[in-house]
């Protein structure tokens, strides 16, 4: 029995500029602001990326559109071997639960239409 039975996974998207900006100045931001959450850093990472010459923010898209090339390249190998590439994210959840938002929006629209519906007494 051969390991060709088995499926690879599919090739990872590239990331986005930003994203491969954050990853190189990630650790010395961290390391700049101690005790700052990771939603803070990326905030501060975000208003030093906008700050960027537009030369820089270029290289970065540069880099970008390089692994974006590799990707279209490995995506189309994948494919050609084991077919279209399924996206998992779309998937709803199977119990129909659905987000921890989307219940409280639920909880909150039939609280309010039950002291709506106690005005017949």
């Amino acid at each position: 029995m051969t390991d060709n039975t088995k499926k690879e996974a599919p090739p990872k998207r590239p990331q986005c500029a930003f994203f491969i900006y954050k990853q190189e100045v990630y650790s010395q931001v961290k390391d700049a602001h101690p005790g700052k959450k990771m939603t803070d850093i990326t905030k501060i990472i975000s208003e030093q990326y906008k700050q960027l010459p537009k030369d820089k923010i270029d290289q970065y898209e540069q880099k970008y559109k390089d692994s974006k090339a590799i990707f279209e390249k490995e995506k189309k190998i994948y494919e050609d071997k084991y077919g279209k590439i399924k996206n998992e994210r779309k998937k709803k959840k199977e119990d129909g639960k659905g987000s921890k938002k989307v219940q409280k929006k639920q909880k909150k629209q039939d609280s309010d239409e039950d002291e709506s519906g106690s005005d017949d007494d």
